[in-house]
């Protein structure tokens, strides 16, 4: 394994702990929806579908949840 192939698998690791981390500390209610769409329970905005997909069951668009870790809620 070369040095690129280590640095290309140390970002791998690195993004695959990053999620469960995110996935761990989320609020697992779920998000609200209105009119069919998946909105932040915090602020009402849309939460965007790579989000959805990345963290099932988010209930928190990223601004709102970066500000609930960091104990603004």
């Amino acid at each position: 394994m070369d040095v690129f192939d280590q640095a290309t698998e140390l970002e791998r690791l690195d993004r695959e702990s990053a999620l469960l981390r995110a996935r761990a500390s989320m609020d697992h209610s779920g998000p609200e929806w209105i009119n069919g769409v998946a909105c932040c329970r915090e602020c009402g905005n849309p939460i965007p579908q790579k989000r959805l997909e990345a963290l099932p069951g988010v209930g928190l668009c990223r601004t709102c949840q970066e500000e609930h870790e960091n104990g603004m809620f």
